[in-house]
């Protein structure tokens, strides 16, 4: 879901000639499921743990030129730092490290179960442009 956030993101990408916002290329992962609203500012129960593999981080774009879509790839893998097993149930598109504004909030279907240090699981959001 493009929230409400991500609609300003845009419109100031596209139109404002200077101060324009950073790339929103940076995903985070909860396991919160409650479904994505347009006026959600934060990614609720982001994973957030120093040190954890399922922190938030920057995501691969990939776009074939004239096509509607372009993706965004980031392979999350856990480790000792993590709190396990956590099940992903939602991602979050922004565009910093930290903070930042949410452009993008998903739900995944199926979840991702991740029950020890060393699982993985490789997330794509696609992003229709129309």
């Amino acid at each position: 879901m493009l929230v409400n956030s991500g609609r300003d993101v845009i419109a100031d990408s596209i139109g404002k000639a200077s101060g324009r916002p950073a790339v929103a290329d940076q995903m985070a992962v909860t396991a919160n499921s409650t479904a994505p609203a347009a006026g959600d500012t934060t990614l609720t129960g982001e994973i957030t743990t120093a040190g954890g593999g399922l922190v938030r981080g920057q995501a691969t774009y990939a776009h074939t030129t004239g096509a509607s879509t372009y993706t965004l790839t980031k392979v999350f893998t856990a480790n000792g730092s993590d709190t396990l097993p956590v099940t992903i149930a939602k991602i979050g598109i922004f565009n910093a490290s930290s903070g930042g504004s949410l452009v993008f909030e998903t739900l995944l279907s199926p979840t991702a179960t991740l029950a020890a240090s060393g699982d993985s699981v490789t997330i794509t959001e696609t992003i229709t442009i129309s």
